[in-house]
């Protein structure tokens, strides 16, 4: 296993690696592994047993679940830096939903059994496993809060600002390139095609022109005091 000083930077800024010292990270990491792997290729399906949680070193990774006629609901998206399933390890009927890669990418894999032991050992990484767990349900409960508060086109533009760049010196603008294709940000955003579609037209008023995988914002300021609730 292969990590670079960047990837390394990246686990200790995770919340779940965040209190670990380096003597428990460095054994935690002798049991994992990195994957490379390419678009479309599945990472495991519900209902599998869950032996390894895993992070995004490069490319994207999505979570979703099949609805009984079929239709794909995408639950979360994620990229680099950030960990997905490890609270999978405690749930007897495996993984509550399959995940497939967006893009191509590097993951690393950690085997559930080794973190589980070294939880045990470390109660700092018990602590900064529940600090993880906090993270994401505040995400979880601010994305809620912002299905029930804002329009499509709120939305759409909070989602743009999320990925924004920050801006240079002077500049009022930005250019987003958007993390993976219209379609999936639609369903990501929990929005039907035609939905989007109207979002980006109403943010057009709003200083922002979508052309290909690229979006240009006019004025970032202004967009995000559009994606204020009313």
């Amino acid at each position: 296993m292969t990590l670079s000083a960047q990837e390394i930077e990246r686990l200790h800024a995770l919340p779940l690696f965040g209190g670990l010292s380096s003597d428990s990270l460095a054994d935690l990491l002798g049991d994992a592994s990195v994957r490379v792997l390419e678009k479309r290729r599945t990472l495991f399906l519900q209902g599998d047993r869950a032996t390894h949680f895993f992070v995004v070193l490069s490319g994207w990774v999505k979570l979703y679940r099949l609805r009984p006629d079929g239709a794909e609901v995408v639950v979360e998206i994620f990229g680099p830096g950030e960990s997905l399933a490890e609270g999978a390890m405690h749930m007897p009927e495996g993984y509550p939903v399959s995940a497939e890669m967006v893009e191509a990418g590097r993951l690393l894999a950690v085997p559930t059994r080794t973190f589980g032991e070294l939880v045990r050992r470390d109660p700092d990484l018990a602590i900064s496993m529940l600090a993880s767990m906090a993270v994401r349900l505040k995400a979880f409960v601010n994305r809620i809060e912002k299905t029930e508060t804002q329009t499509a086109a709120q939305r759409v533009a909070d989602f743009l600002l999320k990925f924004s760049p920050p801006a240079g010196p002077g500049a009022a603008g930005a250019v987003v390139q958007l993390p993976y294709d219209k379609q999936l940000i639609a369903n990501r955003l929990g929005m039907k095609p035609e939905t989007f579609s109207r979002a980006l037209s109403t943010l057009r008023k709003q200083g922002v022109r979508v052309d290909g995988p690229k979006a240009e914002i006019r004025d970032t300021a202004a967009l995000r005091r559009f994606t204020a609730p009313d």
